[in-house]
């Protein structure tokens, strides 16, 4: 029998009033970020966005889009859905872009390229511009994993013809994603809006997620007992059982051996291409305090850095965290992934696998380095919900899984302050 381990801590930006505007405190000023484009469209999902610009360039069919060997499926399936064809350029193993080997792969069928900010490091695109200027090729800049910063003197999504976004990662949502340009003006590009339905589905999402881990105040008993009546509904409505699902007894332990890795799901879906991001999504990013969000990600990502520099088995992908940068999760390569994948998991611990599945059809060797980043690179949450009891424990779990020093601590209690 398998199962899903429960995520302890949240994995992602959690919903809480004091995380806007009104409750930001220190009066920084607002960093660099993709809000700052004159030029936006609210989407769902950043996927959907990659989709959105490439019918917006007019792609024909048999267009290659360069796009990175590292890379997970959200990123190809839109271009495969616009009639594109992906070709796989090679990175260096500080992320950024091999430009010699993408220069190698033009052909007289590339149009597009396409580069990514992995885990919100921002790559130097000057040379990279340059390049696309002198090929008269359309460049995408892929800032799922970059909302904020600045690099070279350079803002995030500036260098771009198009930049996109996946809102949902920075900031407390469960969907919303954003196409924008500092470059070209989208007035061609018609969206419609959500029906009520998924409005409402948007807002309840968010609450539900809140309340699951307690962030809702005195209000979350109340929320909790409500989202379980309506999970409880749709059981119901859907002629499900409950009894389905597999279930532990009392005091059972399972090991973290039972734990199986669902299948890869970008959850990318065409015909939502031109959907409108929700008034909801909107609103939280609008009025979110971007210096907290800032803030906060830094100072975890600083923490999580000190606290692995000396553990065994392990390095921190970027040991050193720059001015301008606002990470998106804590990259660490792993020595032994298998070793301890299922027992972090197992555990409780919310890590993600960015490239654990690489597109079937690129051929086996076109770049050593992602395909052994796939494998040994896991990523850690350092958004800005996280407690700091939460960021302690989810510290302390890793250092006892990799230096095998004992029992593991106790899962924080969800309701602590």
């Amino acid at each position: 029998m398998t199962f899903t381990p429960p995520e302890h801590i949240p994995k992602q930006p959690v919903f809480e009033l004091s995380a806007l505007s009104s409750g930001s405190s220190g009066g920084s000023p607002p960093p660099p970020s993709l809000r700052d484009a004159p030029y936006q469209r609210p989407v769902n999902r950043g996927s959907l966005a990659i989709a959105l610009a490439l019918r917006h360039i007019g792609l024909s069919g048999r267009n290659e889009v360069l796009v990175p060997a590292y890379h997970c499926g959200a990123m190809i399936e839109p271009i495969l859905a616009e009639g594109g064809v992906p070709v796989f350029y090679r990175i260096r193993a500080d992320t950024t872009v091999d430009l010699d080997d993408m220069a190698q792969r033009r052909t007289p069928a590339t149009r597009v390229v396409l580069v990514p900010h992995f885990f919100g490091f921002l790559q130097p695109l000057k040379a990279v511009r340059a390049w696309c200027d002198a090929h008269d090729l359309i460049l995408i800049e892929d800032c799922a994993h970059a909302f904020f910063g600045e690099t070279e003197g350079c803002p995030v999504g500036t260098q771009g013809d198009y930049a996109i976004g996946s809102t949902w990662k920075f900031f407390p949502l469960n969907e919303g994603g954003c196409l924008v340009s500092f470059r070209h003006p989208m007035n061609a590009i018609r969206t419609r809006a959500p029906h009520l339905s998924e409005e409402l589905k948007a807002v309840v999402n968010t609450l539900e997620y809140a309340s699951h881990y307690g962030r809702l105040g005195a209000f979350n008993p109340w929320f909790k007992k409500s989202f379980h009546l309506k999970d409880w509904l749709v059981r119901r409505l859907k002629s499900e059982s409950p009894s389905l699902a597999p279930q532990r007894r009392p005091g059972e332990i399972s090991a973290p051996e039972d734990f199986v890795p669902a299948p890869f799901n970008s959850g990318f879906d065409p015909k939502r291409t031109t959907v409108s991001g929700s008034l909801w999504a909107r609103w939280v990013t609008e009025n979110a305090s971007l210096s907290f969000i800032v803030e906060k990600r830094r100072q975890n990502y600083l923490t999580l850095l000190k606290a692995s520099v000396n553990l065994p088995g392990c390095r921190p992908l970027f040991p050193h965290l720059p001015e301008g940068i606002v990470p998106h999760v804590f990259p660490l390569v792993m020595d032994q992934p298998m070793a301890v994948f299922g027992k972090l998991k197992f555990a409780g611990v919310p890590i993600i696998r960015f490239g654990e599945f690489l597109w079937g059809e690129m051929d086996e060797g076109t770049c050593p380095i992602s395909e052994d980043y796939s494998r040994r690179i896991f990523q850690f949450p350092c958004h800005q919900s996280l407690q700091q009891h939460e960021l302690n424990w989810m510290i302390q779990v890793l250092s006892a899984i990799l230096t095998g020093s004992g029992s593991l601590p106790p899962h924080p209690d969800q309701r602590k302050p």
